[in-house]
């Protein structure tokens, strides 16, 4: 729970606004392929793994923190 909280906070910070586990690529101006890209790299750094396959799949906070969870 406290990586949830930490995730949603790199994704925040990427995006440049406040999300929660509920925000879609559909819901957040602005999220595009190249932010979800960047959120990646973001998490990458911080010392969360997103599988390089499921990248093109992230549509929302909730499928961050769900292939996130596959590596941890």
């Amino acid at each position: 729970m406290q990586n949830d909280a930490r995730i949603i906070g790199i994704v925040s910070e990427v995006l440049g606004t406040s999300v929660s586990g509920d925000s879609s690529v559909d819901g957040v101006a602005g999220w595009d392929s190249l932010k979800t890209l960047q959120i990646v790299m973001a998490l990458d750094e911080a010392g969360y793994e997103v599988p390089i396959e499921k990248i093109a799949d992230i549509k929302s906070v909730r499928d961050i923190l769900s292939f996130v969870q596959e590596e941890v």
